[in-house]
């Protein structure tokens, strides 16, 4: 090989080194936090509350309508 190869791969090192030792040594060095899901959490809970709400205000017309009609 000409020295040209020689110089060219000795170069390419110390950047090959960079690229693979920099993002890894941010991912030690500072490790993902857990995410804060809390606002998440709240929003999901009024939904389900929402939700059940309805369940029980459309059973309720169901019954009550159901009870009408046997009645007359």
């Amino acid at each position: 090989m000409t020295a040209v190869v020689w110089a060219n791969i000795l170069l390419a090192i110390p950047f090959l080194v960079t690229f693979i030792a920099v993002p890894l040594w941010w991912t030690v060095k500072r490790p993902q936090a857990s995410p804060d899901h809390t606002e998440a959490h709240a929003y999901l809970r009024a939904r389900t509350s929402f939700a059940e709400a309805l369940t029980r205000r459309a059973t309720r017309t169901r019954t009550a309508t159901a009870t009408r009609s046997h009645a007359a």
